[in-house]
């Protein structure tokens, strides 16, 4: 540890606390960094027990799925031609899912869809509040009617089918960064330019806790309830299985989850940004207004708010506002942007991410990404040929035995000591 000063000084100050109090974590955060990869670790299909490794280091893994788990439903292969593996790891997702499949099989089914005027829900506006979405009921047909559905290479030239291999640890620093892997963008250096939507509106279906059970049970089949390796590594099967669908215009914010995350990209593609649990102190966490997106030009479509007049001074679009929740409500969340804010602005604005060190992580169709519990992560995406990308998730529950979750809320509860030391 860095303690500065003999073993019988007295600390006369508060703030000469402080400064020790971050030195330390400093140190703590600089030692994590050193003693760990710089990278995210690509592997083939683990067993329980090459898998249960990673859980116990609390570290994230991409796993390739065999390549006849995307090409399976679209070949002449038939069952008596693969392994068992092969055959368990065939999803009908990754051949079916095409926008006139799920709309035949879902068009009329009544869905739960994020409306935003920006794509950013459940995240920072204005440094004021905690913005979340617009949820409107309406039919996947009307879903698929409001986004810009298209049949062409997107902007990045991206096809689905094409792979990459990037999964680097891009450093915050302003001096250095190390890389492996293809490309290392670094912070703040791949930033999205704004378009012009025309629909004022972007769409995202994004309701959790286990809405493929729910919402979307026609598409059961497609997909394994569970992923076997990891139901054996942690004892348990999944508590939630969640279907994603979106385009490159959604990002999600910077946040953690409670769960112990597989994620599978079935078309598009899916750009991580991974912190982990140790770095909080570098994330700059506050307390912002809960306020919710209202569509103030659609009555049309059931929203789960009532649409009343809100306050023009919070006006984000011409077509929605802000609204904050009744009574007042603050929620603690991350402001900061790593891939979308200049490097130089976003150190001035959040000083302690300078020592932060984020992994880069691309996941294609065909890819598993284990996300470990209360690890940081932002997500961005990129739309295939007809102009979507979605994803399947199983959420395990943590558990809460050994340090790992006690160790991580005393980081947070001294981070938050040290802030109110003026």
């Amino acid at each position: 540890m860095a303690t500065t000063g003999g073993p019988g000084d007295k600390l006369k100050d508060a703030s000469s606390v402080k400064m020790l109090l971050e030195e330390e974590i400093c140190s703590l955060i600089s030692e994590v960094q050193d003693f760990n990869p710089s990278t995210i670790e690509r592997i083939e299909l683990p067993t329980a027990l090459e898998f249960h490794r990673y859980i116990a280091a609390n570290r994230p893994v991409i796993i390739t799925l065999p390549t006849t788990a995307r090409t399976l439903y679209a070949s002449s292969l038939t069952n008596s031609t693969l392994t068992p593996q092969e055959q368990e790891w065939a999803w009908p997702a990754f051949t079916k899912w095409t926008n006139e499949y799920l709309c035949k099989t879902m068009g009329d089914k009544k869905i739960t869809v994020a409306c935003t005027p920006n794509g950013w829900a459940d995240a920072v506006v204005d440094d004021q509040y905690f913005a979340m979405p617009c949820e409107k009921k309406m039919t996947f047909g009307q879903f698929l009617e409001g986004m810009p559905i298209r049949t062409r290479r997107n902007k990045s030239g991206y096809e689905e089918g094409d792979k990459g291999n990037n999964s680097t640890r891009a450093s915050s620093s302003s001096s250095s960064s190390s890389s492996s892997g293809n490309t290392n963008d670094g912070i703040g250096e791949n930033i999205r330019k704004p378009t012009i939507d025309p629909y004022q509106e972007v769409r995202n279906i994004q309701l959790q806790n286990g809405n493929l059970m729910t919402e979307y049970e026609e598409l059961l089949g497609d997909v394994p309830s569970n992923v076997p390796f990891a139901s054996e590594a942690l004892g348990r099967r999944p508590d939630a299985v969640n279907f994603w669908y979106g385009d490159e215009r959604s990002t999600t914010s910077l946040h953690k989850d409670h769960y112990e995350n597989i994620y599978a990209v079935i078309t598009g593609r899916k750009i991580f940004t991974l912190i982990p649990p140790t770095e909080q102190y570098c994330l700059h966490e506050s307390q912002y207004i809960a306020a919710t997106y209202v569509d103030t030009q659609d009555p049309s479509i059931e929203a789960t708010v009532t649409v009343t007049t809100p306050d023009p001074s919070l006006s984000s679009s011409p077509r929605y506002k802000l609204e904050p929740m009744e009574p007042l409500t603050f929620t603690k969340w991350i402001a900061l942007n790593p891939s979308h804010e200049p490097k130089e602005e976003l150190f001035e604005k959040y000083p302690r991410f300078r020592i932060c060190q984020p992994f880069r992580v691309e996941l294609n169709p065909g890819e598993l990404l284990y996300l470990p519990a209360m690890w940081y992560h932002q997500v961005e995406q990129e739309s295939d040929y007809e102009g979507k990308c979605i994803a399947v998730n199983w959420w395990y529950d943590m558990g809460f035995e050994g340090d790992r979750y006690a160790t991580a809320t005393f980081m947070s509860n001294l981070v938050q000591l040290i802030e109110r030391i003026g």
